[in-house]
């Protein structure tokens, strides 16, 4: 989920808020009357055997899915029905009266929200947003989190329904600020957090980087806009995007993939891993009293580039605002997160051969985040400026294309 930044509404501020309550006579579910919640879905009786703290259905299963929708409002999850797939997915859950539902702010590709309820753990329940499929396999992502949380490197998958999932709510942790990225407290549990998903094997061994930039660029390249967007569109000047991306490809395969037979460093950052690829501050959750580093939100990752991985990372100690000049790392931070992520024995060779193939690889990224924009613009309701992050992550493109090509690293 591309964010700004992660973060809930403090407690008792005015801010969406709801209290909603099973009656002891049946399933409706009472509100504050000043928000409008629809019905909850009905469930087929015969579909879910009894629930069983012991051995849930839906825990770690990505193949049992709830046949239940959770309706998504202009941007806003319906608090009732939430409660409802909470209750039948999560066997605790299956006898609460009451509970309160919280918005996550910030989010721009899907509806988060947070239930509690006394006496009971948190849970996240997250609504896909429209056409998200367009960008996200959802039937990979949900094997993939399953996976991950079946390891503990991910907040527990609780269980799916039709256009969701619940998961479980890391209480005590919270996101990263864009500007704490480059903060030497976290950077170094950032880089040694990465290099341990990047242990996992992939679903698919192959990185198909360019490829699927490719099918992005092609997608966004073709869409229609009226008025004023289709003007920004045609600015953005994508067909020069898509050859753009060829001659990257070209010098990745000629003058960074040769050096890999003799280059700890080359080796080290083009083989194929279990990246992120979406590792912005707003997916990095801290616990201040342990130092601890989790990653959320996997919905992106994939077998990818490990330096492909690192130089998105990078971009986004600019966050949202995408003010690369001032905020993208220098040679000199880039190389001690990548010292760090490659261990102590790493030679100084290793760290600038790694970070070669991370600059090629910013380039890369910023096509992928621009083209990724110009479709969530035609396609998403959510009510942000894709194409605005789609011209801020074209600028930085070229940006570094003249900052690269002018002087090493």
């Amino acid at each position: 989920m591309r964010l700004h930044s992660l973060r809930w509404w403090p407690e008792g501020g005015d801010h969406d808020v709801w209290s909603v309550r099973r009656s002891a006579s049946s399933d409706t579910l009472r509100h504050n009357p000043k928000h409008s919640l629809r019905k909850p879905h009905t469930i087929p009786p015969h579909f879910l055997p009894a629930p069983s703290p012991e051995k849930p259905l839906f825990r770690d299963n990505p193949d049992a899915v709830l046949p239940q929708e959770v309706p998504l409002l202009a941007g806003s999850v319906d608090a009732d029905a939430a409660l409802r797939v909470v209750r039948l997915i999560v066997p605790q859950w299956s006898n609460v009266e009451t509970a309160r539902c919280k918005p996550v702010v910030g989010g721009i590709t899907n509806g988060l929200v947070r239930l509690s309820a006394p006496e009971h753990t948190d849970v996240l329940v997250r609504v896909y947003g429209p056409n998200t499929h367009l960008v996200i396999d959802r039937e990979r992502e949900n094997r993939l989190f399953a996976r991950l949380s079946e390891a503990g490197f991910a907040p527990a998958y609780l269980g799916r329904f039709q256009n969701g999932r619940v998961e479980g709510f890391l209480e005590g942790f919270r996101a990263l600020e864009p500007h704490e990225l480059a903060k030497g407290t976290w950077q170094k549990g950032i880089a040694q957090r990465l290099a341990q998903l990047h242990q996992f094997k992939p679903e698919q061994v192959i990185p198909r980087t360019f490829s699927s930039l490719r099918t992005w660029l092609e997608q966004a390249r073709d869409l229609t806009f009226e008025g004023e967007a289709a003007m920004r569109h045609a600015q953005l000047k994508l067909p020069g995007a898509l050859a753009l991306l060829g001659t990257l490809s070209r010098l990745f395969h000629e003058q960074i993939k040769p050096h890999a037979d003799d280059s700890f460093g080359t080796r080290a950052a083009i083989r194929p891993v279990l990246a992120h690829n979406d590792l912005l501050a707003g997916n990095i959750m801290v616990e201040e009293s342990t130092g601890s580093v989790r990653f959320i939100d996997y919905e992106y990752s994939a077998c990818g580039y490990a330096a492909f991985d690192i130089a998105n990372h990078f971009c986004e100690y600019a966050g949202f605002d995408s003010d690369f000049a001032q905020h993208f790392p220098d040679r000199s931070a880039r190389e001690a997160f990548i010292e760090t992520y490659l261990g102590p024995e790493s030679s100084r060779t290793d760290i600038a051969d790694f970070d070669r193939a991370v600059c090629l690889f910013v380039l890369v990224d910023h096509l992928w985040w621009g083209s990724w924009a110009v479709i969530q613009a035609q396609h998403s309701p959510i009510d942000f400026d894709f194409l605005r992050y789609a011209e801020l992550r074209f600028a930085g493109l070229r940006h570094h294309r003249s900052l690269f090509e002018s002087r090493p690293g």
